[in-house]
């Protein structure tokens, strides 16, 4: 029950790329200008990032990446919401309501996920999970996978305790009406859960909506620099000569006929084998996440104020998480 907006979920779970041929530290082969931001917010610089080398990778999942710190990991996400969960709990028990949050579908993870982010960025990075899941999760998709979350039905009285409001068409009230001989407060419980873990009612719980934008900001930009689409031709080629025509990583990982099954059929696995073999063949992995890393330390230095109240926001959420837990 996060108080922040829900984000795109479009590029979160974009690309696979692999790689292993011969990388090159070369400059920004033909760009003479950084691709434009895709976000106002996020300032970027002029000139595309210089790599003063790139790393032979068939996964970038267990290397950093300087935007981590400012972004919570799934490890602190969890924490996050069970603690904001509990403290609500808490808070309706205090009114003499019994509350259980809503079950969410689970939030199982590819064995091969990275620890420092949420997403692989690069898309499915591990050549054996490709050959026997395509471009799957890993187990093939669970039942009831999009479903929104379930829970009990909440009467009024409870809505009113929860958001401080009864009214369906708001996402939070002024509060101020008694239940049970105790004051409502200002956005409810879930404002006074937040409170504890941001240190405002009305703050956010998760990324900051900046960090969030940096994020997807330097993943365009990175898939869109010309080093970049130089290794995604050289991908496509490699898999032309293996009967396959995807001009690039994207289309292969997107094609609309993987998602009609809950589990790959014999030709997904078979594109995604190719696939996996033509990552590695021309370190597109290497080459992309190199040009990411560049991207992200330029934008981490254009937007100094706003990077450190991101760090400062995921900083401030994990100490309180982690007292909530022990307390």
């Amino acid at each position: 029950m996060s108080s922040r907006p829900a984000r795109s979920a479009v590029m979160l779970t974009l690309l696979p790329l692999l790689l292993a041929g011969c990388a090159s530290a070369a400059g920004p082969a033909g760009a003479d200008a950084a691709p434009p931001s895709p976000r106002e917010s996020v300032r970027t610089a002029a000139a595309p990032p210089a790599v003063a080398a790139t790393p032979q990778l068939d996964s970038a999942n267990d290397r950093p990446l300087p935007l981590d710190p400012y972004l919570l990991n799934a490890e602190q996400q969890a924490a996050v919401e069970k603690a904001q969960q509990k403290l609500i709990v808490r808070c309706m028990a205090s009114f003499g309501l019994t509350y259980t949050p809503p079950s969410g579908s689970g939030g199982r993870r590819d064995s091969d996920a990275p620890t420092t982010r949420v997403d692989s960025r690069y898309g499915h990075q591990s050549a054996a999970l490709m050959a026997k899941w395509g471009y799957h999760p890993e187990g093939g998709v669970p039942a009831g996978a999009g479903a929104k979350p379930s829970g009990p039905s909440v009467s009024p009285e409870m809505e009113l305790v929860l958001r401080g409001t009864a009214d369906a068409a708001a996402r939070a009230g002024s509060g101020g009406r008694e239940v049970n001989g105790r004051k409502v407060p200002e956005r409810g419980c879930i404002g006074e859960a937040v409170k504890e873990l941001t240190g405002a009612a009305e703050g956010g719980i998760g990324d900051t909506q900046f960090a969030d934008d940096a994020k997807f900001t330097t993943l365009e930009q990175s898939r869109n620099d010309a080093r970049t689409q130089a290794v995604f031709r050289r991908w496509s080629q490699c898999m032309k000569d293996a009967g396959f025509d995807y001009p690039d990583p994207l289309a292969a990982l997107g094609d609309p006929q993987w998602r009609k099954a809950p589990l790959p059929t014999p030709q997904e696995l078979k594109v995604a084998t190719a696939d996996a073999a033509c990552r590695h063949a021309h370190n597109v992995v290497g080459v992309w996440y190199a040009v990411d890393a560049g991207y992200q330390q330029q934008v981490i230095a254009a937007n100094a104020a706003a990077m450190a109240e991101a760090r400062t926001a995921v900083e401030t959420q994990v100490r309180a998480a982690a007292r909530v837990a022990a307390g």
